[in-house]
């Protein structure tokens, strides 16, 4: 199932929460049905929504905790990832204040990666332990990173690089772990053992490939996030998955000049957004970064000091030269 972000009308979304919560709902149902004493738990990145802190402390009775607890992030609480423990019988009850934070959150939800939804047998405190030991990890030489897998996109990175044994470790005391896609289509990854109590000991570590393959997936994304930084109202009206797909594009051609450094990379990626997608096809440019390549000059400097009216006439340049070709045969 998935939340769409056409939704036009007040109507419209009202009637997609009710489908999704009947949806939540069946699911207990069935997993019940099915001898699993399973409880229904939903994590919320609150970096893409700021202070949901403050609307937990509101609904009673509410088993909440923060990801980032006894850590040096603890006192972030306004961006913190929440674990939330939800009663399906106040999930029922349209009335309910955790209906209705659960309905917020939902509805201010509808275009982000922010809410995953777990089912599982443990407690909070197992779970939020279990998931908090995976909020970090480290790699072989002792440099410790945080993990942000709370958001969708990068536990679907994850998945990506982690061994078969590290992605049943952080599973195993999960019945179900729904999450959104990229384009926002709705993920069941499902546990195929018996859920057991998560695991906790030892180090959390990714070797040195995993971690710069890991990097390497989540380039586009910082990237993305450093254009609409720099051009904001320019980029405005281009949505996030065209965004993404584009730099994801000017990644890959330029790959074909050797450019691997961050700097670089944004100054290439953003002429190829701003300028144009096949800006290095002009025959000044291309000739730049062939001595880069070669050696001769660095990147930075091929990229760097190009004439005004050089990039005035690759801004015309709205094809990639093969599909220019094309159009002449």
């Amino acid at each position: 199932m998935s939340n769409s972000v056409s939704l036009t009308s007040a109507s419209d979304v009202e009637s997609a929460w009710e489908q999704w919560r009947e949806h939540l709902l069946a699911q207990c149902e069935d997993l019940s049905k099915d001898g699993q004493q399973t409880q229904l738990y939903l994590l919320v990145d609150s970096r893409a929504n700021p202070g949901i802190d403050r609307l937990l402390a509101q609904v009673p009775r509410l088993g909440w905790t923060s990801l980032w607890q006894d850590s040096v992030l603890e006192s972030y609480t306004d961006i913190a990832p929440y674990l939330i423990q939800l009663d399906r019988i106040a999930l029922s009850d349209p009335r309910d204040l955790q209906n209705r934070l659960v309905r917020r959150l939902w509805r201010e939800s509808l275009d982000l990666h922010m809410l995953t939804w777990i089912w599982s047998p443990s407690s909070l405190e197992s779970l939020s332990g279990h998931l908090r030991y995976h909020c970090r990890y480290a790699t072989p030489e002792k440099r410790a990173f945080f993990l942000h897998f709370y958001d969708n996109r990068i536990l679907k990175r994850l998945r990506a690089v982690w061994t078969s044994e590290q992605a049943h470790r952080f599973l195993s005391p999960c019945v179900e772990v729904w999450y959104r896609d990229r384009d926002l289509t709705e993920v069941v990854w499902r546990n195929h053992v018996a859920a057991a109590e998560g695991s906790v000991i030892g180090e959390h570590v990714l070797t040195i490939e995993q971690h710069s393959e890991l990097l390497r997936l989540g380039q586009a994304d910082k990237l993305a996030m450093q254009l609409r930084s720099m051009y904001d109202e320019m980029l405005a009206d281009i949505p996030d998955l065209t965004l993404y797909a584009r730099i994801s594009e000017q990644l890959e051609r330029a790959g074909q000049y050797r450019i691997t450094s961050d700097d670089d990379l944004l100054n290439y990626a953003s002429k190829g957004i701003v300028v144009s997608p096949c800006f290095d096809e002009h025959p000044v440019i291309r000739e730049r970064l062939r001595r880069a390549v070669d050696g001769e000059i660095t990147h930075r400097e091929a990229l760097s000091g190009i004439d005004g009216s050089v990039l005035n006439e690759a801004s015309r340049m709205d094809r990639p030269e093969t599909e220019r070709a094309r159009m002449y045969k």
